[in-house]
């Protein structure tokens, strides 16, 4: 007679558990190609959050975030950045990161430190530039890239107007060849300039989707 074989243990229970405080639920939106959809809302509304599952840096409980084509990220100062390194030798690391080859960053590295305005500054570690200057440099690398779909997480927050309006002109020539942008700012008048349509985030779900000023006159009362 066999013996009785030992009782399996249960399988422990997938995705979220009784409590869950949610960061963002029940989304459901598209970005269409060659759009800049920006997205606001007060902190802790779950902008970055979703921006981390459209970048697949984070996966979702539940649901899935759908995203066609080479997708670039610039989420923070410094991020993918090596301190002890030069300006030039960063660029060609976060170049790659984003799916650049080696020699395509090189040959379009006289454009990126031209459009950072850091072309002087090209042998200095980066530990020694200024945060509006590292964001200078991350921004220019990720819009040089070969990337369908660009997130930026209150990255110009810092720019200067110059550079703001710089970043403004090569989105519109990006645009035009089919790039598509989520912008993620607390500047009113960047996201006015920059997106043909507003997410507002309340609580992890959209509270109002539609034009910039639309959305702008409900959010700011």
């Amino acid at each position: 007679m066999a013996e009785e074989s030992e009782e399996l243990p249960k399988p422990t229970r997938q995705g979220p558990q009784e409590g869950t405080l949610w960061a963002v639920k029940d989304l459901n939106f598209e970005i269409k190609k060659g759009e800049v959809l920006g997205l606001v809302g007060s902190n802790g509304a779950g902008k970055s959050t979703l921006v981390r599952l459209l970048s697949r840096l984070t996966d979702p409980s539940e649901g899935e975030a759908w995203v066609e084509g080479k997708v670039a990220s610039v989420l923070e100062v410094g991020s993918g950045f090596h301190p002890d390194l030069s300006v030039r030798e960063n660029a060609l690391l976060n170049g790659v990161f984003l799916g650049m080859r080696k020699n395509e960053v090189e040959d379009r590295m006289g454009e990126i430190l031209e459009f950072s305005n850091l072309k002087d500054h090209h042998s200095l570690a980066v530990k020694k530039l200024s945060q509006g200057m590292q964001y200078r440099l991350a921004v220019s690398v990720a819009l040089h890239s070969h990337a369908d779909f660009l997130l930026l997480d209150e990255v110009l927050e810092v720019a200067d107007r110059d550079f703001e309006l710089k970043c403004f002109e090569r989105v519109q020539n990006e645009q035009e060849r089919g790039k598509s942008f989520l912008f993620v700012s607390h500047n009113i008048s960047q996201i006015k300039l920059f997106c043909s349509r507003l997410l507002w985030l309340n609580e992890g779900s959209i509270q109002m989707e539609g034009t910039p000023e639309k959305v702008l006159e409900a959010y700011l009362n």
